[in-house]
């Protein structure tokens, strides 16, 4: 059985009425999902919160789930869509200086392998870099590299999902990509 038949059948047994399997597609999904609002909105707390109401929304709407793409998409979809209206509402707000959110590793371990500490400081250093990189982006350029290069979706999964053209999302990566190719540049040529 392959995740999206699970998912599927974890959605049907929740239509049914056995709604502790919903906890299953929380756990399943919860980390992604996070990661895919943070790199929209940059902020860790607000992050947290709109992954909650993203379940509870998603929860409320099981029963327009049709199956028709997967789970995830589906998910993802939501997500995106309340990230960006997050968004909207806090472009008019203050931004701080400093965030701690810049602590999240991608990869979703808090714990760390013993590096020797110069590679921990320089791996840290270019963790920040990239996502300062990602700040510079436009939200459509910032979604779109979260969902190829962090998620691995291929360009039609992304097209689907941000609702464009493969070609609207080849143009945002390249773009992306170039933006942070340039952000990136003093950190890489050692300067």
């Amino acid at each position: 059985m392959t995740a999206a038949d699970e998912d599927y059948e974890l959605v049907r047994r929740c239509l049914q009425g056995e709604i502790d399997e919903f906890r299953e597609l929380v756990e399943k999904y919860q980390h992604r999902l996070y990661l895919l609002i943070y790199g929209i909105i940059l902020d860790r707390e607000q992050a947290r919160d709109l992954t909650q109401e993203v379940f509870l929304k998603a929860y409320r709407s099981l029963n327009k789930f049709k199956g028709r793409s997967r789970f995830y998409t589906w998910l993802y979809r939501i997500a995106f869509n309340l990230a960006l209206d997050e968004k909207r509402k806090m472009t008019g707000r203050p931004q701080v200086e400093y965030d701690d959110a810049r602590e999240i590793n991608p990869a979703g371990s808090r714990s760390r392998r013993s590096l020797r500490p110069d590679r921990e400081v320089m791996r840290e250093e270019l963790y920040k870099m990239i996502l300062g990189g990602l700040e510079t982006l436009t939200i459509p350029q910032r979604t779109a590299v979260i969902l190829r290069e962090w998620e691995g979706y291929s360009y039609a999964e992304i097209s689907k999902i941000m609702k464009c053209s493969r070609g609207t999302v080849m143009s945002r990566l390249h773009y992306a990509r170039e933006k942070l190719r340039e952000h990136l540049k003093p950190y890489l040529s050692g300067k």
